[in-house]
């Protein structure tokens, strides 16, 4: 008997606690497709379902992009319609239809903050970037017939006569930039504008299409051969292209011209930035190292030159060597000789244990090879030879500005310059070299 009241008091507790559920009519029709658009922001507008009773929605955009919810907001930087396919569900069931949104102007700013299209356009303040032919690549194959099914599969260069690749007088540098529209420029010759025209970035599929304009020989003619005979000018024309690769430093545009039995391949258009170095070969990443490193140390190498790591120069000529301070000396002493920069544009320089006397700053043009050190010098600044007075072997007020020509920076040696000649009147008519080797 104690058993059955405990049961029946336990279902009469549950059923007490339960929380209400609130029960809805079942809709009569299935989910009516009816939208509403707020164009308040007309590159990003909110598309709404009409009908209370759907309780989902599937946006399906013909570029792919898939948006869900009885509301979404959509995001069009560049003008135009844009249809879609819509599935909307109630109790009911679903209904399917189509539907598109205009959007009537394009607005830039939208995308700088879309990696693709800063590395292709450039940052906001840069107001557009400019590409070249990659011509310093392995055979200067800026533009070349490839596999149709691998474009990283090399066939054919249109300039590869008898006597090796020869480019051609061509239109070889173009411009991206955001400038009021997305703008895309062909030029003649260094800033003479040969042709404009716009560009639309596909960024989830990864292509570009060019209006108006097509990229600098895009027909790969070879002045000795029919163009015809190269590509497939019907699809070289369209100025659709893929982007195989995009980063901050190269372009490879490419297109498939698989389109019948006489083009059976593809074609490659191989692109740099003009104004940006690769860390590969960027000076600034050899003297500070390459981003994740912290920093390069260097040291002074006494075996570079038969004078040894710091000497006097011609004033005229860096690698005309004339006088070490430690000539009388059987060892260089330990002073100072490390130092480290790093890609914050700090400096550091070291003393003989290791332990840090200076901490600065720098600047570095990679293009002059100009090193201004703030706050710090050289090790060494002032090559003072422990037997003689220092003023008579270098002038110090030419090394107190901390500035430096960078004659040379690799992998494997730093070699620093200064010329003490310009302000002196012949009194101190040289200049003073320092070379350096990597920490391991």
């Amino acid at each position: 008997m104690k058993k059955l009241i405990y049961l029946f008091t336990l279902l009469v507790a549950v059923v007490a606690c339960s929380p209400e559920v609130e029960l809805r009519e079942q809709p009569a029709e299935l989910p009516a497709l009816e939208f509403t658009i707020d164009a308040t922001d007309p590159n990003q507008p909110i598309l709404t379902i009409n009908d209370e009773t759907v309780f989902n929605a599937n946006w399906i955009f013909d570029d792919g992009t898939l948006l869900q919810g009885t509301s979404v907001q959509c995001f069009y930087p560049l003008k135009g319609d844009y249809g879609f396919e819509i599935v909307a569900m109630n109790g009911k069931g679903q209904s399917i239809g189509t539907g598109s949104v205009n959007v009537p102007s394009s607005n830039p700013d939208m995308v700088y903050g879309i990696p693709e299209y800063v590395s292709l356009c450039g940052e906001k303040e840069d107001n557009g970037k400019y590409w070249v032919w990659a011509q310093d690549e392995p055979g200067g194959d800026v533009c070349y017939m490839t596999d149709p099914f691998d474009w990283g599969v090399f066939w054919w260069h249109p300039y590869t006569g008898d006597n090796g690749p020869k480019m051609p007088d061509i239109l070889n540098e173009i411009k991206f930039d955001l400038e009021g529209g997305f703008n895309f420029t062909r030029f003649e010759t260094k800033d003479g504008v040969a042709h404009k025209g716009s560009f639309s970035l596909d960024v989830k599929g990864m292509t570009i299409q060019l209006n108006g304009v097509n990229i600098p020989n895009y027909e790969a003619r070879n002045p000795d051969v029919d163009a015809d005979s190269n590509l497939d000018l019907n699809v070289a024309s369209t100025g659709l292209y893929r982007i195989q690769v995009l980063n901050d430093y190269e372009l490879l545009l490419w297109q498939d011209h698989n389109t019948d039995e006489d083009h059976n391949y593809g074609w490659a258009w191989k692109f740099k930035a003009r104004d940006l170095v690769p860390p590969a070969n960027n000076p600034l990443y050899k003297l500070a190292g390459e981003e994740g490193e912290g920093g390069r140390t260097w040291t002074f190498d006494n075996d570079a030159k038969s004078l040894g790591a710091c000497y006097m120069t011609a004033p005229d000529n860096h690698e005309g060597a004339w006088w070490t301070p430690y000539s009388t000396l059987e060892s260089i002493p330990e002073y100072d000789h490390t130092i480290k920069f790093d890609l914050e544009y700090n400096y550091t320089r070291f003393d003989g244990t290791g332990a840090e006397v200076e901490v600065g700053t720098y600047d570095f043009d990679i293009k002059t090879g100009a090193l201004t050190l703030y706050d710090g010098f050289v090790p060494n600044h002032e090559v003072r030879n422990p037997d003689e007075d220092a003023d008579s072997n270098i002038d110090l007020d030419v090394a107190a500005t901390g500035k430096y020509i960078v004659q040379s920076v690799d992998d494997d040696q730093l070699f620093i310059w200064q010329d003490h000649s310009p302000t002196n009147g012949g009194a101190m008519d040289y200049g003073w070299a320092w070379i350096f080797k990597p920490v391991e």
